[in-house]
């Protein structure tokens, strides 16, 4: 009984970790992930090595809940909340691409033709043909 009783208190002094503000609790990279941030890699196969998208990365603050963030290039996730990212201007087969969170997730939406709002740019500066300088994602 007394261990139970202590168990509850240590798990009392423990904060609850609070839900994600958008975009505040995140983080854009194109330089690999953010240390000490919970990251997914961004990335399209299809896009030439020369571009350089094998070291971008969306990253969520740490101390804030989980929001399971995935990323898929072929197509949504299903059982999950996921926002199309579509930069038609690029050849690579961007049409398939989604963020992918759980249902407790900030809502957001994506822009490819600059910011609405309050958002997170999504640049990569290696991609010379200038179609990533104006993507975000976007608190819905």
């Amino acid at each position: 009984m007394f261990s139970k009783i202590c168990l509850f208190a240590l798990l009392a002094l423990v904060p609850a970790m609070r839900p994600p503000r958008f975009p505040q609790d995140f983080r854009w990279s194109y330089t690999g992930p953010v240390r000490g941030w919970r990251c997914i890699q961004i990335n399209e196969p299809a896009e030439p090595s020369r571009t350089s998208w094998n070291d971008n990365y969306l990253c969520q603050q740490p101390h804030t809940a989980d929001i399971g963030m995935q990323w898929s290039y072929a197509g949504p996730i299903k059982g999950k909340k996921c926002v199309q990212v579509l930069e038609t201007s690029d050849p690579h087969t961007w049409r398939d691409n989604y963020l992918c969170t759980n249902h407790r997730a900030p809502n957001m939406r994506w822009s490819s033709a600059g910011p609405k709002g309050a958002c997170v740019r999504w640049i990569e500066t290696s991609d010379r043909q200038g179609t990533w300088l104006d993507n975000y994602m976007c608190r819905a």
